[in-house]
């Protein structure tokens, strides 16, 4: 474990924060997780946030949970279960046996939110898909309530219980916690947590035909877990405070307790001319314009693996890019660097002659003797 006093331990604001809480007493031991959703293979901007959250957990002699957030049956697959796995183990890192995913806890959020509405802090609402979104506001107006917002808690509960029994078609309801439509903030404008959606779950089968949204799964999974820091990249940063109300409003249920998991947020990572969209990437594998993920021109850690990168050079390059609040590009020509100093220490190297036509080899290139140029 590293020391608190460590030089390195001031190289990025995320580990002043950590040591900071171990020092104060908020944690006894740092929690992490890696939370990928199982809907593609993971690619250069996954790197450095597994370095990160793994690399914390081992600076620190905390744990390091691989959770996968599968929330979305219609997108995720076993596949990418495995790929995930796969990418994880080849960077270096171990988290067994804590594997955990999202779908562990449907039961769980299930219950919670049955709270939330007896509370009355959701609500089953009836509205179309069209009707939410036009009642929803913009940035500079303001949304309007919902005409069910007012749906007595029994009544919600109800209508919840039915939707969880397959009683209403996909589109039908939803569940809503109740909020804030007229906050500033998009995300707490009485966020939508549970759909119908009749689709068969790669790990849950058909046990279920309502699924959480991400919003509502993501946080509560951290505290189930007993995640300390809960690290994102900065396009969740306006869902921190969505997410700390969902965990704050399940505490005074009773069912967490405190501390709960601190978010944090850092830039992501990205490289001059690499696509990182996973919408893109999924479009080149399926529109056949690669050979799969795992094409060698593809961004993905299975496809740098083919190209021949090796897993100390991606996680030197992790850990010198940093970690910043800022959102940067790093030219792609820095990751390179990073192979070509890995590779100068164990890549091996031989010399040969070709013989063309037109050209003479001297005597000794002829002879038919073996060349003693050390082990192959």
């Amino acid at each position: 474990m590293a020391s608190a006093n460590s030089s390195a331990s001031s190289s990025n604001f995320i580990r002043q924060i950590v040591e900071a809480d171990l020092a104060a007493g908020a944690c006894a031991k740092i929690r992490t997780r890696f939370p990928p959703e199982p809907n593609g293979y993971l690619h250069f901007g996954h790197a450095k946030s597994i370095c990160l959250n793994f690399g914390l957990a081992e600076q620190y002699g905390g744990r390091c949970n691989l959770r996968f957030d599968d929330t979305n049956p219609t997108k995720e697959e076993q596949e990418y279960v495995d790929a995930i796995k796969e990418a994880v183990h080849w960077l270096g890192f171990e988290w067994q046996p804590h594997e955990y995913f999202a779908s562990d806890y449907f039961g769980k959020l299930y219950q919670y939110a049955e709270a939330l509405i007896e509370r009355g802090h959701a609500y089953v609402d009836s509205q179309s898909a069209e009707e939410m979104h036009a009642s929803r506001g913009t940035l500079t107006e303001p949304g309007r309530d919902s005409p069910f917002r007012n749906r007595s808690a029994a009544e919600s509960l109800r209508l919840l219980g039915e939707m969880r029994a397959g009683k209403h078609p996909d589109g039908s309801h939803v569940l809503r916690a109740k909020i804030d439509m007229r906050s500033p903030n998009m995300n707490m404008r009485d966020p939508v947590m549970y759909r119908i959606r009749h689709a068969y779950h790669h790990r849950t089968g058909d046990d279920w035909c309502i699924y959480p949204m991400y919003d509502w799964a993501h946080g509560t999974s951290d505290c189930i877990e007993g995640v300390t820091h809960s690290i994102c990249t900065l396009e969740f940063e306006d869902h921190r405070p969505l997410y700390d109300w969902f965990n704050e409003r399940v505490a005074e249920a009773g069912f967490f307790k405190a501390p709960l998991s601190k978010q944090i947020e850092f830039a992501r990572l990205n490289l001059t001319y690499v696509v990182l969209s996973k919408r893109r990437l999924i479009q080149l594998v399926e529109e056949k314009h690669v050979t799969g993920w795992d094409d060698p021109r593809m961004p993905t850690l299975a496809g740098l693996r083919r190209r021949g990168y090796t897993p100390e050079a991606v996680r030197d390059f992790a850990d010198r890019v940093g970690v910043t609040k800022s959102p940067n590009v790093v030219e792609l020509a820095y990751l390179e660097h990073c192979l070509r100093e890995d590779l100068n220490k164990r890549a091996q190297r031989r010399m040969a002659a070709l013989a063309s036509r037109g050209l003479t080899l001297p005597s000794w290139a002829q002879s038919s003797a073996p060349m003693t140029a050390g082990p192959r």
